[in-house]
């Protein structure tokens, strides 16, 4: 049965981080943060998911994982894992790991951000409890809500990023919820 989680959650981490192009497209252009934008908050964030993805499979291994949760936990890291795909997929060549939006991209408002604003952030909200939960590392929830932090100061940065760089952002900001659909 242990197995079986672990394949599970193998699989569902390289879905997360392996990236297939079509090879007749070009490769996108790099992405450099704007002068005198802070990186910390976009390390803190990488960072903090490394070791949330890596750190569940090792208490798993070394404490083994609790029973009770890994059915959720899973439904939630396999939902996470979709939804950060769509809404990457979505904001195509808009997409960018800084806070500042990418110099030239248009405000994305179709597809998933259609019902929220900030969907990749929900996938990832999604996969940071799911993926702990999935081989029962309780001890790795500890990292998993300082990354929920880490994802609540990068909207609120983000937000104020993209207020001052697209102007529809205000407008499209009071019909659309921020990362809950319908709720929030």
């Amino acid at each position: 049965m242990a197995v079986m989680w672990g394949l599970a959650y193998a699989t569902l981490v390289a879905a997360l981080v392996v990236r297939v192009r079509a090879t007749a497209a070009p490769p996108p252009e790099p992405v450099h943060p704007l002068p005198g934008e802070p990186l910390w908050p976009t390390r803190l964030h990488h960072a903090l998911f490394a070791l949330l993805l890596v750190g569940a499979p090792l208490e798993d291994l070394v404490l083994g994982g609790a029973g009770r949760g890994r059915a959720a936990g899973l439904v939630a890291f396999a939902a996470g894992v979709a939804l950060y795909r769509v809404a990457g997929r979505t904001l195509g060549d808009a997409l960018s790991p800084f806070v500042a939006p990418r110099p030239g991209a248009p405000l994305v408002t179709h597809g998933c951000y259609r019902l929220v604003r900030h969907p990749i952030y929900l996938g990832q909200a999604l996969i940071a409890l799911g993926a702990p939960l999935t081989l029962g590392a309780r001890w790795v929830l500890a990292v998993t809500a300082a990354a929920l932090a880490v994802l609540v100061l990068r909207i609120v940065r983000e937000e104020e990023a993209l207020a001052r760089t697209f102007p529809d952002y205000v407008r499209y900001a009071t019909t659309t919820k921020r990362i809950v659909p319908f709720v929030y």
